[in-house]
């Protein structure tokens, strides 16, 4: 019994996990820096688990792992019935949401130190965003808490490789408060450099060194959104078109979110297209569906917007341009203005057929 538990779980986060990977009712999270993972081993069975021989492995009617998986199966189900009635293109969000679809976010580093009289101190680090570009600075805060705090003394930012090479140096107000970090490499060698890096900011707490480090990827410009055009109904979408100027000809993407005049989160709104090394346009389509399920018919407000390249061969990593500030009025239009069509994902009935049938094929 207690061997077929252990190989269940395994088995139980494995799958959960490829169904998540197949079946994501949402486009991509946005990258963001890396958070630590810890990798955790399954527990070896207790000798009074393991079956006798001739015993049988088989697991007990209702057993917890067979009802968890079921569950799991449901519920995943059931989020994907709800989330596939949009295209992967425009979909509804809220205001917990709006985060996530905010690219380029940044998710601190926090840093432990303590002493051998058992001051204890916590290094925060955090830039306001992952990728920066050359010829802007390298902007974040660093603070220090904890009730050692006042034995820290930060003086140093360094940019490294990272094999830990420092590729620019500099100094530091010295002091154990909250800083902000502005650190401005120039443009003399910059292009060479790789780009995933490190900045290091170090100093002493107590005579002892501390430091903390904080990834960050640093690529050339990759192009400005110029502006936003007059919107007109489509079919069953709302277009808007948006001015672009890249650097760089190649295949982009282009995002934002659709809110109401009050400011209130309606619709996350993606477009990928090639765009020319000239200025060009580009039309986000927002399908009536998504707009229908918030109940707004205009006018709206689009920020957030945001340029990425994306990668032009296996191995190359997404280039992230700033992301603008700016809200642009945008006009809607009545919903009988729309076609009436709904939006039909091919694989939508298939997909819920199989995990519909999942959870009910396990036996409890």
């Amino acid at each position: 019994m207690g061997r077929w538990l252990v190989a269940s779980g395994v088995a139980l986060a494995v799958l959960l996990a490829v169904i998540a990977g197949l079946y994501a009712v949402t486009t991509a999270m946005p990258e963001s820096a890396p958070e630590p993972v810890a990798v955790t081993q399954p527990p070896e069975p207790s000798p009074s688990s393991v079956p006798e021989p001739g015993g049988s492995a088989e697991p007990e009617s209702g057993s917890p792992v067979a009802r968890r998986l079921e569950g799991e199966f449901a519920r995943i189900a059931d989020q994907y019935e709800a989330g596939s009635r949009y295209p992967p293109y425009s979909f509804p969000i809220d205001e917990q949401a709006v985060s996530d679809y905010r690219y380029n976010g940044y998710s601190p580093v926090r840093v432990p130190v303590a002493t051998d009289d058992g001051e204890r101190a916590t290094i925060s680090l955090s830039l306001d965003r992952l990728h920066f570009e050359h010829g802007e600075p390298i902007t974040g805060q660093v603070s220090v808490g904890g009730n050692g705090a006042s034995g820290i003394s930060l003086d140093e930012v360094t940019l490294r490789n990272e094999a830990g090479d420092i590729l620019h140096r500099e100094s530091l107000e010295a002091g154990s408060g909250a800083q902000r970090l502005s650190v401005s490499p120039g443009t003399s060698s910059v292009e060479e450099w790789p780009m995933e890096l490190m900045l290091m900011v170090s100093g002493d707490f107590r005579g002892e060194p501390v430091d903390a480090v904080a990834p960050l990827r640093y690529h050339a410009p990759v192009g400005d959104i110029i502006g936003v055009g007059a919107s007109r109904v489509e079919g069953a979408h709302l277009v808007i078109p948006v001015e672009v100027a890249v650097e760089t000809s190649g295949d982009y993407a282009i995002a934002g979110n659709l809110y109401t005049e009050s400011g209130k989160p309606l619709v996350h709104v993606e477009h990928e297209t090639r765009l020319s090394s000239l200025e060009g346009t580009a039309e986000l389509r927002i399908h009536r569906q998504a707009l229908e399920a918030k109940g707004d018919e205009g006018p709206y407000q689009l920020g957030d917007l945001s340029l990425r390249q994306l990668p032009a061969r296996p191995g190359d990593r997404t280039r992230f341009g700033p992301t603008g500030e700016e809200r642009h009025d945008v006009e809607g239009a009545p919903f009988e203005r729309y076609s009436q069509e709904d939006y039909q994902d091919p694989m939508r009935e298939a997909r819920l057929e199989f995990l519909r049938n999942a959870a009910e094929e396990i036996e409890p």
